[in-house]
């Protein structure tokens, strides 16, 4: 594919111009010829003083000779003139004008540049007694304020050469610097600084390029959109720099995997896209299994071995898509559907998969219409201690969308994450918290603390983070009030992070909980370093636990740990009377499930509350029938 419109010629001006050189020299030279005129001015205007004085001299001194009309004297006097160079001739005359005396230089025929250069004269007046008695008029050559001047003017002249030379000289250097500026400034307009690699907005110029050929050559070309899994982390626990080398040898890798004329981007972050020309399915097949054998391969990094893994999403041009933003939209579906069917992987765009998105999109667009409408309320499932007293609620999300009915969280969570949805979401299941809160309260209820599920996309930017803490102050959700859930995926994310919600939640007294505890990185050393109140079992590992000895083993291990580490331990999930007794005996701290009660509304919640302040405390064979599976995700 040629890349149109990127190698455009500087400005003239940044080029130069001979004509600018002219102009400068033309200038230089007015200059010069008006400062040698002033000089020669000066010059000329020195000699006639010089000459003066002279005059005034010799009259003084021929005063008495003219008084007494001594022609011998007048001509003595005048003739030891011949000791001063500057004097080339004079002559003195009496008040009636007729010569008494003459002096003239004794030098050979004046040369051509003598006759040239001509003479200065001036006349001086004798005077005695107060009348004047006679004049003597004195002349001398020009030749030495002509000498003066050529040197003036030589002189000048050299200054405005060598002028002239360091300006060119630096004129020639100061352009290239625009010229490389303007490059690098036209460069940075379409590439990203990091990788070399055109940017997003080029790479949409190129694909509008691309939809021509699409149209009028019946073309295929395959659009790839390429996704680094666990990226944030490497950013997170090496640092920046480390990252920044990882995508670029991923760049470098990428460019590596395709042909010449083929297009690699990257579009944002960890983001990269491909389009390759005049390719068909098959091919785009090999390319796609390359790349997700090649780019997760160890990467050496400030001598650390990393490696990153892949999700690469394909859509094929312009079967799947008429126009280059459908066809980012489709790679991009087809790239989420790889990440979720376990990265490390890659996926064709299918009308399924459209259909899917679209339906996504439609749910999206209710989703943001209807968070600030209050749609989403709040379910409270209990959690219990051995004996079956209430010690806190957990607060699930739930929407009920107009038209349709209830929504899974299930659903509409990950499109609110994907969508930094999850921000608003987040502050909105505050302020529907409050308005419980303040219900319960209000009828002299006892309520335990409420734990609230986090993710760290609510807080992947300090707005966001900032904005999430001021809400709990100005809603007076203290840390006797509620207590967070943080996923492990999410909390092990984020705790590196120097802006880390986690670190700033715990400064502030606020307990914590690990959630789904063995289903995410399970590290030991993390444990150790968060320090958290709870530790929560996920629930694959409590469902008939009772029944297996490896289960059994696998949960007291992670009792023992947690209690190690002066954590409690709640059992998620649990739904018989025989798990809920092997976990006592196991000496798990508080349960929670369907076995014991299901989510409830906040009057429901109510009721509960109530009855245990009447000492009917919870147990399986009282507990309520269960909600279906899939109402359980926050």
């Amino acid at each position: 594919m040629r890349w149109q419109g990127f190698d455009a010629e500087p400005p003239l001006l940044a080029q130069g111009t001979p004509g600018e050189g002219l102009l400068a020299a033309a200038a230089m030279l007015l200059l010069v010829v008006a400062l040698t005129v002033l000089q020669y001015g000066a010059l000329r205007e020195r000699l006639r003083e010089e000459l003066l004085t002279q005059a005034e001299i010799v009259g003084r001194t021929v005063n008495a000779a003219v008084l007494f009309d001594s022609e011998a004297d007048a001509r003595e006097i005048l003739a030891s003139l011949s000791g001063s160079p500057l004097v080339e001739s004079a002559r003195l005359f009496r008040a009636d004008r007729t010569s008494l005396a003459a002096y003239r230089r004794a030098t050979p025929a004046p040369h051509w540049w003598a006759r040239h250069a001509g003479t200065e004269e001036v006349e001086h007046t004798i005077v005695a007694n107060g009348m004047a008695i006679g004049r003597l008029q004195m002349s001398a050559e020009r030749t030495g304020v002509w000498t003066a001047l050529f040197k003036f003017a030589g002189g000048a002249l050299s200054v405005m050469l060598v002028a002239l030379a360091l300006a060119a000289v630096v004129s020639r250097r100061m352009r290239a610097k625009v010229r490389e500026s303007e490059a690098r400034t036209r460069f940075l307009a379409t590439h990203d600084a990091l990788t070399g690699l055109p940017n997003r907005s080029t790479f949409q110029t190129l694909m509008h390029h691309a939809k021509g050929h699409w149209d009028r050559h019946a073309r295929t070309d395959a659009l790839l959109f390429v996704d680094l899994d666990n990226f944030k982390q490497i950013n997170d626990r090496m640092g920046h720099a480390a990252g920044d080398a990882v995508l670029r040898q991923v760049a470098v890798r990428l460019r590596a995997s395709v042909r010449e004329g083929d297009v690699v981007a990257r579009l944002a972050g960890d983001e990269f896209a491909l389009l390759l020309e005049s390719i068909n399915a098959n091919v785009a097949t090999r390319v796609a299994a390359e790349l997700v054998r090649t780019l997760p391969q160890p990467m050496q990094v400030e001598g650390n071995e990393l490696r990153v893994s892949v999700s690469v999403g394909v859509a094929l041009l312009p079967a799947d898509a008429r126009t280059p933003e459908e066809a980012m939209r489709c790679a991009d579906a087809a790239m989420y559907q790889a990440k979720r069917t376990g990265k490390d992987g890659y996926h064709f765009y299918s009308s399924q998969l459209g259909d899917e998105m679209k339906a996504r999109l439609t749910l999206e667009t209710d989703l943001r219409a209807g968070i600030p409408r209050c749609e989403i309320s709040l379910a409270y499932q209990p959690i219990f201690d051995g004996q079956g007293r209430l010690v806190s609620f957990e607060a699930l999300s739930r929407w009920h969308r107009p038209g349709i009915g209830p929504v899974s969280p299930a659903e509409f969570i990950p499109v609110a994450e994907s969508s930094e949805l999850i921000v608003p979401l987040g502050l909105s299941v505050l302020r529907r918290l409050r308005a419980d809160l303040d219900a319960w309260q209000h009828a002299g209820l006892e309520v335990p603390p409420v734990a609230l599920n986090l993710s760290s996309r609510q807080f992947r930017r300090d707005a966001h983070r900032q904005g999430y803490l001021d809400a709990l102050r100005e809603l007076s959700l203290g840390p006797a009030t509620v207590e967070f859930e943080l996923t492990e995926s999410n909390v092990f994310e984020d705790m590196d992070s120097p802006h880390s919600v986690v670190v700033a939640l715990q400064s502030l007294g606020y307990p914590l909980a690990i959630d789904d505890f063995g289903t995410g990185y399970s590290s030991l050393g993390y444990l150790r370093r968060m320090r958290c109140r709870k530790l929560k079992i996920d629930r694959l590992f409590i469902k008939g636990v009772s029944g297996s000895e490896e289960a059994s083993m696998l949960v007291q291990s992670m009792i023992d740990v947690a209690h190690a580490l002066q954590m409690v331990v709640v059992a998620e999930g649990i739904e018989t009377e025989r798990d809920h007794a092997h976990l006592r005996a196991l000496g798990c701290d508080y349960y929670q499930g369907f076995g014991l009660a299901r989510p409830l509304t906040p009057e429901d919640a109510a009721a509960l509350m109530r009855r245990q302040a009447l000492g009917e405390y919870a147990s399986i064979a009282a507990a309520a029938p269960a909600e279906p599976a899939h109402r359980q995700q926050t």
